[in-house]
């Protein structure tokens, strides 16, 4: 295995984890967002979105090993921390958490467009 065929899967894990995680909990999952759900709806949505959405996004990725699939991944990631440096400018959201998840969500989909 390549060493960006390690970092394709190591990319396409993570997301699938973080999925697990918002499916099993979506408690946790919110917190790690910083999003708080509205009712049994709102936990409903965290649980799709983040979880089955994310899980099968990562899943498909290992379990196809097409690259277009870890591309898509990746600039799913890359779009996320578009969307957070758009966020930095138009909302003036400097925070570190918002940062850091410019640098955590780079990072991933670096792995997966490796």
């Amino acid at each position: 295995m390549t060493l960006a065929e390690i970092a394709n899967h190591a990319g396409a894990l993570i997301t699938a984890g973080l999925g697990v995680m918002a499916v099993v909990s979506p408690a946790s999952a919110a917190a790690f967002t910083s999003m708080s759900p509205v009712g049994k709806l709102g936990v409903s949505e965290i649980r799709a979105t983040y979880g089955g959405f994310f899980l099968a996004l990562g899943a498909y990725a290992m379990w196809s090993q097409h690259e277009a699939a870890f591309a898509a991944a990746g600039i799913a990631w890359a779009g996320a921390a578009l969307g957070r440096l758009v966020s930095v400018f138009a909302d003036r959201s400097t925070e570190p958490k918002n940062l850091g998840g410019i640098a955590f969500e780079g990072a991933i989909a670096g792995l997966l467009l490796a």
